[in-house]
């Protein structure tokens, strides 16, 4: 439900205009939307790398910055920020796999272009490799890099001046950046629908995994059912528990709440007895829950973190935690309530004459 490929929206093709940074902002600001980006042209962003073994591999590059979920949920704490003659990479793990490069080693870059004259140009330059993305977050074949790096990619391959890489060449006129297309996350699946409505509302038709979502959506209806069921059934054998061990427990001591009685206790504390009792056995239930939660959930975790990825997968909440103790606390008391008040109404006569 929260997986970057399925909560991912991309144009539908692209426009003759293109998307200005100001529209990028604006996808971004929408209250539906976690994290949005311009993409360069395809052919553009395309750079041959070789390895220090020599080899040469052609990949894609995706701009990518603070907040991307493909870096953020897959471990990758540090964004690439390339300046002039450093320039930094995060690769996929298909990238990874076919470079035979991984963190801390450099690839050398190759560009090319024609000028207006007609003269070939061909620019080098080191990128060295920040993070490896694992082998879940995409599939793509690509390098993630600052939007400014991929820019400036695009504009020498336009025949401009780009300062990032020292080259000369013609004037930008551009005062604002314009993309081809874009990459927008939403927040959860509830926000596809307006976003997506958004978009068409702004003249933007988008690709979404609907059938994919669709799916989701079933299975956690399905899931959710289940583990309702289960919780019901669990809570009412709970209860039935309880309420037949403070029974029991109230039958076997009946002489000595009647003596209590007799010594001058109230109904009032013979009433809290049984009470008193079964809040220190759901207390300590509870507990010793927790506690056997946090042992097993951290091997859980362990085991899916070395499987390949940076997320926990068995988490509890702080708020859940406060409403599963006082949700226990609540039962064990109404399991009580009944034989407590039976307890409360022990003659002590009838205890005088058993004796």
């Amino acid at each position: 439900m929260q997986d970057p490929s399925v909560l991912v929206m991309i144009p539908n093709g692209s426009r003759a205009s293109g998307f200005t940074g100001g529209f990028i902002e604006a996808i971004n600001e929408r209250a539906e939307c976690e994290y949005a980006i311009g993409r360069t042209r395809d052919v553009a962003s395309e750079v041959q790398l070789t390895n220090e073994k020599g080899r040469k591999f052609t990949i894609s590059l995706e701009s990518t910055s603070e907040g991307d979920p493909i870096l953020a949920r897959n471990g990758v704490r540090e964004v690439p920020v390339s300046v002039a003659g450093s320039f930094r990479m995060v690769l996929t793990h298909e990238a990874f796999r076919q470079l035979e490069a991984g963190r801390g080693n450099t690839l050398t870059a190759s560009l090319g272009r024609r000028t207006a004259s007609g003269r070939l140009e061909r620019l080098q330059f080191k990128i060295e490799i920040t993070a490896v993305l694992p082998p879940q977050a995409t599939h793509m074949t690509a390098g993630f890099v600052d939007p400014d790096f991929l820019m400036a990619i695009q504009n020498y391959r336009d025949g401009f001046a780009v300062k990032l890489f020292d080259a000369g060449g013609d004037e930008n006129p551009e005062t604002e950046p314009y993309y081809e297309s874009f990459r927008a996350y939403v927040k959860d699946l509830d926000s596809v629908e307006p976003m997506e409505r958004w978009f068409r509302d702004n003249g933007v038709e988008v690709k979404t995994r609907s059938r994919d979502i669709a799916n989701i959506r079933h299975i956690d209806k399905v899931l959710s059912t289940i583990i309702l069921v289960i919780t019901a059934t669990s809570c009412t054998g709970f209860f039935a528990f309880m309420f037949s061990t403070v029974h029991a427990n109230v039958r076997r001591k009946w002489k000595m709440l009647g003596m209590l009685r007799l010594l001058g206790y109230t109904r009032l504390n013979i009433l809290l007895f049984p009470i008193f009792q079964v809040l220190v056995t759901g207390v300590l239930g509870v507990l010793l829950a927790f506690g056997l939660y946090a042992g097993v959930s951290h091997l859980i975790d362990t085991l899916f973190i070395a499987a390949g990825s940076d997320n926990k997968i068995c988490v509890v909440h702080g708020m859940d935690f406060v409403v599963i103790f006082l949700s226990v606390q609540l039962l064990v008391v109404l399991s009580s309530i009944k034989v407590a008040l039976k307890a409360s109404e022990i003659d002590p006569s009838v205890v005088i004459r058993e004796t």
